[in-house]
């Protein structure tokens, strides 16, 4: 299998490292609009199944010359740049996958189209060609696991998902935290957008919009992250979900609160709208975003040693709710899902790397598409669940999660 990577950063230097060391992958054109990102993740990966080059992510036909010849588009890029990839892939007659989609997917969800009525999926379909949207952590494992248990149910009408962390430092307080800078890991602006945005939950078969931040209330997660204060998110599960569990009547995703975020909404720092401060004018969120520390690829600065001590200190949970009736009955399995990148010093033996969350699943989904091809747009929940997670612990993922069924 020969793949395009989209996107030599945060996320695709990750998947790089990952591929490079499965044996059905032949070659890797690693790519990115900064030739000074992919030359330096190339030199750390250090296979000779890597190609580097650079690519205008929002020129289709720039991403199609640099996908000629290729088997499968990962594109790694922000969201709103899909369609650009995508059509890029197209031209190529490439299949495509992505971590995470908003526009114009979203909006064509919430207005009721089918699958079969989005954007571009009459073109991949009739170029008999996948293109695999959402498949990193969540959305994209989150997807595998519901559809999992799902098909262990006759009829599935319940699909909730919960996610907390916690950082337990050693010798600090317990508002030490609010001292420090906020960091989300990846683009600052792009996660204060996410915070902002009202969202939507299906309630009773049917979309209703929430405010940011609302639907407020306590989850327990599994110690050390413990209860935690959690709403609604914006997030593509709840827009494509309903489209592909049939009968599903109440699906919605909620997320932590995080304090600092949460206050920069509520005294508008997040708005996109000019503001005059003197003589200019500006986004109150460039303001942000400006101060917040940039993103960076960690691929580069991980050691077993580092690796080793962050695990003892950074937790990370996900519940998983499925909902539904079995023989009449009714039946709910509560899945909880651990951190995915630990044990660290564990994942940088097997793929020279712990940042698997986002990675494995889209380098899976790329090799599960290119195995059994399912033409037009399709979601990670789509997939066969139980080639999908053989698939992933066949790579030598030793990850473990815990079920209960009431």
């Amino acid at each position: 299998m020969k793949v395009l990577i989209v996107g030599a950063g945060g996320q695709g230097g990750p998947c790089a490292s990952i591929l490079a060391r499965q044996d059905n992958v032949s070659e890797i054109r690693l790519t990115d609009l900064d030739e000074g990102v992919t030359k330096a993740v190339a030199a750390h990966i250090s296979s000779p199944k890597i190609k580097i080059g650079k690519v205008n992510a929002t020129d289709p036909d720039d991403v199609a010359r640099a996908a000629e010849g290729v088997d499968v588009v990962i594109d790694m890029v922000m969201p709103w740049m899909a369609t650009y990839v995508m059509r890029g892939a197209l031209k190529a007659k490439a299949h495509y996958v992505n971590t995470a989609f908003d526009a114009p997917f979203w909006d064509e969800f919430i207005s009721g189209k089918k699958i079969e009525e989005l954007t571009l999926y009459k073109e991949f379909k009739e170029a008999g060609l996948t293109a695999l949207l959402g498949c990193g952590m969540a959305p994209g494992f989150t997807n595998v696991i519901a559809r999992y248990y799902a098909n262990k149910l006759d009829q599935v009408d319940s699909i909730k998902m919960r996610i907390g962390k916690a950082n337990i430092l050693p010798n600090e307080g317990r508002y030490d935290w609010m001292l420090k800078p906020w960091n989300p890991g990846w683009s600052p602006k792009q996660a204060l957008i996410d915070c902002a945005n009202p969202t939507y939950a299906l309630e009773d078969g049917k979309f209703v919009l929430y405010p940011p931040f609302g639907g407020i209330e306590e989850c327990e997660f599994p110690e050390p992250v413990g209860t935690l204060p959690v709403t609604h998110h914006s997030h593509e599960e709840i827009y494509s979900m309903p489209s592909t569990f049939t009968g599903l009547k109440e699906c919605d995703f909620k997320y932590y609160i995080m304090p600092q975020p949460a206050m920069l909404y509520a005294m508008g720092m997040c708005s996109q709208k000019d503001v005059q401060v003197g003589d200019v004018k500006v986004k109150p969120i460039d303001v942000v975003a400006a101060m917040v520390p940039k993103p960076t690829s960690g691929l580069m600065g991980e050691t077993a040693e580092n690796l080793e001590a962050a695990d003892k200190v950074a937790f990370f949970e996900m519940i998983i709710t499925v909902s539904g009736f079995k023989d009449g009955q009714r039946r709910t399995f509560k899945v909880n899902c651990p951190k995915m990148n630990a044990p660290g010093p564990e994942l940088l033996r097997i793929y020279g790397t712990s940042l698997v969350y986002v990675a494995l699943p889209a380098a899976v989904g790329a090799m599960q598409i290119f195995e059994s091809s399912m033409p037009g747009i399709i979601f990670a929940d789509q997939l066969d669940a139980e080639r999908f997670l053989g698939i992933m612990t066949g790579t030598g993922y030793p990850y473990k999660w815990t079920v209960s069924e009431f």
